[in-house]
């Protein structure tokens, strides 16, 4: 039995580098047959938008929704996804956030876009068992730029950026395309 000092626990607990705290991820065999098929749908759960002062005040005007803030919007239940299937790629996504330039009358305020991405990669990161897709994808009059980190857990953050747009990060979780309705 190794007996350590306070302070070694305390240093342990926050460097979280402690062998005794530290917990093995162990391998997701599902995860990892969806992430080799390129065949999964990311079902989004919540959005965070960048936070500006037009952003800020947004939120003080009141227009936020009872129990999101302007940095959290639950969007659960409302249908929005990000979808991979090969080369393919496709998404309907809500957008809050400053626009730069563009958009046009008839324009979707919202995150649209379906085609063959250009520069799709997905590399697993073995010590933390999780994955990153990233890809571009051009869409009517900007190009998307998405960055995904989908952990072993089959949960998700996408962060998409945009030739017109702030950044905007989404949370969610991931399914396999086979079994998603």
């Amino acid at each position: 039995l190794h007996v350590r000092s306070r302070r070694q626990r305390q240093m342990c607990i926050r460097d979280r580098g402690c062998s005794a705290t530290k917990k093995m991820q162990e391998p997701n065999a599902a995860l990892d047959q969806m992430m080799n098929e390129r065949a999964f749908n990311i079902k989004v759960k919540s959005a965070e938008p960048q936070l500006t002062q037009a952003m800020s005040q947004v939120a003080n005007s009141g227009l936020i929704p009872p129990g999101n803030s302007i940095s959290r919007i639950d969007v659960t239940g409302s249908g929005y996804y990000i979808k991979v299937q090969g080369d393919s790629v496709s998404a309907e996504l809500p957008y809050f956030g400053e626009r730069q330039m563009g958009g046009g009358y008839d324009s979707d305020a919202g995150i649209h876009f379906e085609g063959i991405a250009k520069d799709l990669e997905i590399s697993k990161d073995e010590t933390k068992q999780n994955y990153t897709v990233r890809f571009s994808i051009d869409s009517k009059s900007e190009v998307y730029f998405v960055t995904t980190i989908v952990g072993n857990n089959a949960t998700s953050t996408s962060a998409i950026s945009s030739s017109q747009r702030n950044r905007i990060r989404y949370s969610g979780d991931v399914q396999d395309l086979v079994k998603t309705p």
